[in-house]
């Protein structure tokens, strides 16, 4: 009888594994919304609505796993490939995902950068409007991706040394908005080919020296664009070349751990306790994050078909982190087959949905210049006839076009200046030109 579970014990085990399915397959639905945003980001890019796009694809199961761990207070300092972890910490929907992705002007449509940084470079406010710190305490802090690889690193450390200070120096004690005693993190990522930069190893080794929370991810793909990564690291991995640098008993130096990027249990089991680790003593520690995938290839500029090999290719499909993801929630009774086809099917229809909205007010202002542009020069026909036959080719070219941009409508206006000459009639038309090159 003694073996036998209370009611009240068979209930709360039902509700922890409850609770541990739904959490699973919450990040799991994550997992296939960022994946779909990837591939419809790299379409925009090849149809010609975004001009440049570089994505988080293969990436997202790693960082739905560090997401559980990013707590309140702490700091990230990292580069174009974590839409993921922004999406799971709320940094950013995948609308304003999109909406950078097009270089929206909008502060209100991308309110990282007004569409003035590279897709994927997230940031949260640290002043307020009044020009004094937030409560960065009570917050998920993201500062702005550098799109120049590795040139984030200085930052990461500067953000971890600053926990570091509030820690150690008790007249810090009164900002009480910018940290808990120290208890932050700063996490940083990086592909494992910038790794050969100067920057992370004078950064990696002022870390070891001065002890300061510093959470290292390595995204590791084994390629650096086209390159292999045993042509660009010594012995073809950055945790064996850090060997030197591991922490031990009466030293400084580094945590290093090893995870495989399909192992969704093993990295939250690992990221726990390592993370925990940095926070509790200012170790600072690397994540050599191994065997990711790149499904699309490095960025919408090549195809990775071009270099790699069949037998890679295939691989990169067979252990593609979401696909044994699946696999491993299937085999864990965690949800059907049909259920996750259910859960993949809503993300495609949310991300087009988020994806149409997106486009379609970055497109809205746009076409009301168009609008008036075409009024306008129109109206400088109407008063000066004898330019009719030179503008109508502007007129009809701005006013076929199914997707302008704001250079579309700016060329479209300067063309006709041109041809209005010096005419007194062709002074609204100049006045526009010159609001609108204000506005653009």
């Amino acid at each position: 009888m003694e073996n036998l579970m209370t009611s009240d014990q068979r209930t709360l085990e039902n509700l922890s594994f409850d609770l541990f399915r739904r959490e699973v397959l919450k990040d799991y639905r994550l997992v296939c919304e960022s994946r779909e945003a990837s591939l419809s980001g790299r379409k925009e890019v090849l149809t010609g609505k975004a001009k440049f796009g570089i994505f988080g694809d293969g990436k997202e199961v790693p960082q739905v796993a560090i997401a559980k761990f990013f707590k309140p207070g702490d700091f990230y300092a990292g580069y174009y490939r974590d839409q993921t972890l922004g999406f799971a910490l709320g940094i950013s929907t995948i609308e304003e995902f999109f909406s950078q992705l097009y270089a929206d002007p909008d502060i209100l449509h991308d309110p990282h950068s007004a569409g003035r940084n590279m897709n994927s470079h997230f940031a949260s406010p640290l002043i307020g409007e009044d020009g004094e710190f937030l409560d960065l305490v009570n917050r998920k802090n993201f500062t702005a991706g550098l799109a120049p690889t590795a040139a984030h690193i200085p930052r990461a450390f500067g953000l971890a040394y600053a926990s570091r200070a509030f820690r150690q120096i008790k007249e810090l004690g009164d900002l009480k908005n910018l940290s808990a005693h120290g208890n932050e993190i700063c996490f940083c990522t990086i592909g494992d080919a910038s790794t050969s930069e100067g920057h992370f190893w004078e950064i990696i080794n002022a870390a070891g020296v001065l002890q300061v929370p510093l959470a290292v991810f390595v995204w590791d793909d084994g390629y650096g664009i086209s390159v292999p990564v045993k042509y660009q690291t010594t012995k073809g991995s950055i945790s064996e070349a850090l060997k030197g640098f591991q922490k031990k008993e009466g030293t400084n130096g580094i945590d290093i751990y090893k995870v495989k990027a399909w192992d969704y249990a093993g990295m939250c089991e690992t990221f726990e306790a390592g993370l925990h680790q940095v926070r509790v003593s200012h170790t600072p520690a690397l994540f050599h994050v191994e065997e990711l995938t790149q499904p699309q290839g490095h960025s919408t500029s090549g195809s990775h078909e071009r270099y790699k090999s069949p037998e890679r290719l295939e691989w990169e499909r067979t252990w593609d982190a979401m696909k044994k993801m699946k696999e491993w929630i299937i085999e864990n009774a965690l949800a059907s087959p049909e259920e996750l086809e259910e859960i993949h099917a809503r993300a495609k229809e949310m991300v087009r949905t988020a994806k149409n909205n997106a486009w379609d007010k970055c497109m809205t202002p746009i076409l009301d210049q168009v609008a008036r542009s075409l009024a306008v020069i129109r109206e400088l026909v109407e008063a000066v006839p004898e330019k009719k036959e030179k503008m109508e080719p502007v007129i009809r070219h701005l006013a076929a076009l199914r997707e302008p941009n704001r250079r579309d409508v700016m060329h479209g206006l300067h063309q006709a200046l041109m041809l209005s000459g010096d005419h007194p009639a062709a002074a609204s038309l100049q006045s526009f030109y010159q609001e609108l090159n204000r506005e653009n």
